[in-house]
C-alpha cells in the first residue's frame, strides 16, 4: 500500500497511472492517493467480515441441522427399536397382562402377547399367538393382530382364539371389527356374536340370549366342547395340564363334555369315559388307548 507519498514500490505503469490524475488544490497527490487506498482497505476488511458472518452462518445452519438428524434417530430408535414387550406364557399356566392404557389381558395356556409400550399412544395394538380375553379401556381405536384376521375395537370386552390357523372373535361387550387377512372380508360383531376364519372366508354365529355368557369359560378354569374333534380336545389337555399325551387310538372321533382345569385324573376321566376309552402312565407320558 501508499503510505506517506511513497510510491516508489509500486510498478511503472501503476506510477503513471497515479501522476496522470488531477487532485483537488491543497491536497498533496500522495494524501489523495492515500485516502483512496485506505477506502480499498475498508472495503476489503468489510468483505471479509461479511464472508466471516456467512461461514459463522453456514457452520449455525450446519449444526443445527445435524442435531435435528440426531434428534430423529434417536425419536426411530425409542419408538421403533425400542419399548418392545413380549409376555410368553407356557403351558399349565393362565397370565393377566396389564397394557399401558389400563387395557386387561387374561392370557390362556401357550399364548404369546407382544407391543410397544413406547409407541402405545400413537398405535394401541398388540400381536397375539394363542388365546386371551381382553378388557379394554374405552378411548381411541384398539387393534389385535393374528395370522388370519385382524380385529379392531373402541371400548369393548372380547375373546380372540389363535391356534393351528384357525382365529376365532367373541365378542361379550361393544362392538368389534374382524377383518379376513387374506380376503379382506369384513364383519362388525355385537354382543354373543362370533366369527371363524383362516384368513378367508368369515363364518359367522349369533348365540342364543340364553347361551350368552359374561366371559369365556376358560377364564374360570372350565373347558366346554361340542362335537370337538378329540385330537383338539387332547391338545387342550395338554396345553392346561403341561403334559403329554399320546392318542393310541382313531384320532378322528368327535367329543361333547367338559373338563375342569383342577385336577389332571378327573379330567382324563372325563374326556375318556364317555369315549369308551382308558388312559396310563408311560413314564411321563400319558397314553390314551381303547378299552
Amino acid at each position: 500500500m501508499l503510505r506517506n507519498g511513497n510510491i516508489e514500490n509500486l510498478p511503472d505503469s501503476v506510477k503513471a497511472l497515479l501522476e496522470s490524475y488531477r487532485v483537488p488544490e491543497g491536497i498533496e497527490r500522495s494524501e489523495a492517493w492515500n485516502a483512496i487506498f485506505e477506502k480499498f482497505e475498508n472495503k476489503s476488511i468489510e468483505r471479509e467480515s461479511k464472508a466471516r458472518v456467512i461461514q459463522i452462518t453456514f457452520a449455525r445452519v450446519a449444526v443445527a441441522a445435524s442435531l435435528l438428524v440426531v434428534a430423529l434417530l434417536a425419536s426411530y430408535v425409542f419408538l421403533y427399536r425400542m419399548g418392545n414387550v413380549s409376555v410368553q406364557i407356557a403351558r399349565g399356566d393362565h397370565g393377566v397382562v396389564y397394557l399401558p392404557d389400563s387395557s386387561k389381558v387374561t392370557l390362556n395356556a401357550e399364548s404369546n402377547l407382544e407391543f410397544n409400550k413406547n409407541r402405545w399412544f400413537i398405535d394401541r395394538s398388540v400381536v397375539l399367538s394363542g388365546e386371551a380375553l381382553f378388557e379394554v379401556t374405552t378411548g381411541r381405536y384398539f387393534k389385535v393382530v393374528t395370522p388370519g384376521a385382524t380385529t379392531t375395537v373402541l371400548g369393548t370386552v372380547f375373546n380372540v382364539l389363535n391356534r393351528n390357523g384357525l382365529v376365532k372373535v367373541t365378542c361379550f361387550e361393544g362392538k368389534v371389527k374382524v377383518v379376513a387377512e387374506n380376503s379382506k372380508s369384513q364383519a362388525i360383531l355385537t354382543k354373543g356374536m362370533e366369527a371363524n376364519t383362516m384368513g378367508y372366508d368369515l363364518d359367522v354365529k349369533k348365540h342364543m340370549a340364553a347361551e350368552i355368557e359374561t366371559k369365556p369359560t376358560w377364564t374360570t378354569d372350565e373347558f366346554y366342547f361340542h362335537n370337538a374333534p378329540l385330537s383338539s380336545v387332547v391338545e387342550e389337555l395338554e396345553r392346561q395340564f403341561d403334559v403329554d399325551i399320546f392318542l393310541d387310538t382313531d384320532s378322528g372321533r368327535f367329543y361333547t363334555g367338559y373338563f375342569r382345569r383342577s385336577n389332571l385324573t378327573d379330567a382324563l376321566n372325563l374326556v375318556c369315559i364317555p369315549l369308551d376309552l382308558k388312559w396310563s402312565y408311560r413314564g411321563e407320558l400319558v397314553v390314551i388307548t381303547n378299552q
